[in-house]
């Protein structure tokens, strides 16, 4: 999605490319965690239920955000999914029902404990990095007084910073310096502004940088051609790899391609059949209960003989609108929010809108920038199973001990 929605009220940034590592920058405002302990935080083991809630909210933000003008999607279920936890752990009424009915029906202890044990579970290796930093800014001058059991609550179980300033142009810089010190994205424009009379703002950056573990060599990359959407054909430059877990039902199949260090894999879903509606019918499929793990669990160790194109998506705009199709609209409403929880201000406290940038940028190389190395292996069984993103497909990046979506996306042109 293309367009920008300036008003905010969370604002949460994705990006998964390489940065540039340069030297920290200042933050002027007052950080309210400095005085903050961390408190033992509980966690609960991220069972198949819990799993298959996750994966229908993530696949039904994708689908809410699909367009079948031909656009690319992509997005970041577990920065929304964030988001939308720490706002309920400030809630009450009729908002905190809300939040409980998009989240699974989990109240908000044990969504802080699941979660909690989500983030325990994201490895990070030498090679491959997936950077997740949360923070809260809260406005001065409306005299926004966030209560000490949320602070706790938050940093306990989400690590979340928290700030307090003026919304003023000095905030928008403490935002982005925030965001480039936790992701070297010193070349990113998060926030370009935020309104003046928001009461509060929540800040998610996420980066994956991650080398495929097995980098695909100049020799395994051609020329060839991907049939977009529009049922047109454009020119693709290919990758070609062997990878060797596969997994397939009547209508769609896929694999799936590990970073270095196994923490995080590619996995792609696409469709058996070259048709018009096909991407439209694998995305509202997803989206339904079970169906995504119902397909993965189907995962064999065959070789697959695997072709990517090289492609880039990039997202900017609001979620409010996407949640109120899910109605999650009341904590959005100025005088029917019950964020009482979170603490105190001038007027009622509410959020105005969750605002997520995100990016991806797939290589020879993995998620960065660079050029692969490894060549091709020949020596692999008889029996491959090709699969062949030359059309319209679905895309997610995983942790590999549940398969969660930790940004997902559809892309329907590479030129798009």
């Amino acid at each position: 999605m293309k367009k920008l929605r300036r008003i905010l009220a969370a604002l949460t940034a994705v990006a998964v490319m390489t940065a540039s590592v340069g030297c920290k920058k200042e933050i002027t405002a007052e950080d309210l965690m400095a005085n903050i302990s961390e408190g033992n935080a509980s966690s609960k083991y991220l069972d198949d239920a819990f799993c298959d809630k996750y994966s229908v909210a993530a696949f039904t933000m994708l689908k809410n955000e699909y367009s079948v003008e031909g656009e690319n999607v992509v997005l970041s279920p577990l920065a929304a999914y964030y988001n939308l936890a720490v706002l309920a752990n400030g809630s009450s009424g009729r908002s905190q029902a809300e939040f409980e009915k998009m989240l699974g029906y989990y109240s908000c202890e044990d969504l802080s404990a699941l979660m909690h044990s989500f983030s325990d579970n994201m490895k990070n290796s030498e090679n491959a990095k997936l950077y997740f930093e949360n923070a809260l800014w809260f406005n001065a001058d409306k005299n926004v007084k966030p209560s000490e059991e949320f602070l706790s609550a938050a940093k306990t179980y989400f690590g979340v910073s928290a700030f307090k300033e003026s919304f003023n142009s000095q905030a928008v810089n403490n935002i982005n310096n925030w965001a480039s010190n936790k992701t070297d994205m010193y070349s990113e424009l998060i926030v370009r502004e935020i309104p003046a009379d928001a009461p509060m703002c929540i800040v998610n950056t996420t980066m994956l940088d991650a080398d495929w573990e097995m980098p695909v060599s100049i020799e395994n990359a051609f020329d060839g051609k991907f049939t977009t959407s529009a049922w047109e054909e454009e020119d693709a430059r290919m990758m070609a790899s062997y990878e060797h877990m596969y997994f397939e039902n009547d209508e769609y199949k896929g694999f799936i391609k590990p970073y270095a260090g196994g923490n995080y894999a590619f996995l792609a879903i696409v469709p058996k059949f070259q048709r018009k509606d096909a991407i439209v019918n694998l995305v509202n499929y997803l989206a339904s209960r079970l169906s995504y793990h119902s397909l993965i669990s189907k995962r064999k160790a065959y070789t697959v003989d695997a072709t990517i194109p090289k492609f880039s998506c990039e997202y900017r705009g609001g979620l409010k609108e996407m949640l109120q199709k899910v109605e999650l609209g009341r904590s959005f409403d100025e005088s029917g929010a019950n964020l009482d929880l979170i603490g105190t201000c001038d007027g009622n406290l509410y959020a105005s809108d969750i605002y997520m940038t995100t990016a991806i940028n797939v290589t020879e190389k993995g998620t960065s920038k660079g050029s692969g190395a490894t060549v091709r292996d020949s020596s692999v069984a008889t029996h491959v199973y090709p699969v062949a993103l030359n059309q319209p497909f679905v895309f997610a990046i995983v942790d590999t001990t549940r398969y969660l979506p930790i940004i997902l996306g559809a892309v329907n042109s590479v030129n798009g």
